[in-house]
């Protein structure tokens, strides 16, 4: 976070904001568009974790630096081969749950596996971290509903908003502006109501 603090790309309260989310073991989805800086912001993240923690890393490609020498990265596996079996990030995702996880945290969520991830962080997984690809935090949530349903088509959507509600409670949006990388802004999910979500910007 000094590398994201000494070239403006945030207020200082607003770094101290996310130090004591980081600390409070919040969980974290980084939203952004392409180019906007979201991989290294959540890398900044994992490297700024006070104490030693065990993150166990989910990714398709192979970006995020490994933050100790007891964390791990699982990268899945598509050979289109039959002598060896794929793995995709659903699979990692329950894998991750049988190694002691501290953290868990994924490059970026696209598909059906967000309803695997959001079930890990709402029983017991604090402190998780994802990416997604979204303009600002209300597309965010709206593409986090269309993903889990891919993963869950039978669940009504008042069932994926719990869901959201309980496993995510801090949303982070990262984006240029002047050419230049910033932090737009930090929300949080304060209620859910049958209009939909009720964001806090913090």
């Amino acid at each position: 976070l000094q590398d994201l603090r000494d070239r403006d790309w945030a207020p200082a309260d607003a770094l101290v904001k996310i130090e004591k989310l980081i600390d409070e073991k919040k969980p974290i989805l980084i939203v952004g568009a392409t180019g906007s800086g979201k991989t290294s912001v959540l890398s900044a993240l994992l490297r700024s974790e006070r104490e030693k923690m065990r993150s166990i890393i989910l990714e398709d490609t192979d970006e995020i630096a490994v933050p100790n020498d007891i964390s791990v990265k699982l990268l899945t596996r598509q050979t289109g081969t039959l002598h060896l079996p794929d793995y995709g990030l659903e699979t990692l995702v329950k894998q991750s749950l049988r190694m002691r996880p501290d953290r868990i945290v994924m490059g970026e969520v696209r598909g059906g596996e967000a309803k695997d991830l959001l079930l890990a962080f709402s029983t017991g997984h604090g402190g998780g971290m994802a990416t997604l690809h979204a303009e600002n935090e209300r597309v965010a949530l709206l593409r986090l509903e269309m993903l889990i349903q891919m993963g869950a088509p039978q669940w009504s959507l008042t069932t994926v908003r719990r869901l959201i509600q309980t496993g995510l409670s801090t949303i982070m949006t990262v984006g240029r502006k002047n050419e230049k990388r910033q932090l737009m802004g930090i929300s949080r999910i304060s209620s859910l109501e049958d209009s939909g979500f009720c964001l806090e910007s913090i």
